[in-house]
């Protein structure tokens, strides 16, 4: 599976991402992460299934969410799906 990144939820639950650093860095809510200084979702992986990060300003705001597609995506392996960021 190869190495990830961890967000962790208001309740503890661990969400992995591969679009970050890969050297198992761990984020809360309000913590930094790392690319661009802008309101945008992450998809995350965990025990329940793919969900959304959303970062605001570049920090991480909530998770897990549902997908608000006003929102720039960036997915699990760092690929943008969208050109708005």
């Amino acid at each position: 599976m190869g190495m990830f990144d961890s967000f962790y939820d208001t309740a503890g639950d661990e969400w992995q991402t591969k679009a970050l650093s890969r050297s198992l860095d761990q984020y809360g809510i309000g913590d930094d992460v790392p690319g661009p200084r802008a309101d945008y979702q992450m998809k995350v992986l965990g025990d329940a299934g793919y969900a959304y990060a959303t970062i605001r300003e570049g920090a991480l705001a909530s998770l897990p969410d549902e997908r608000d597609a006003s929102l720039p995506l960036r997915d699990y392996f760092d690929g943008w799906l969208s050109d708005d960021v």
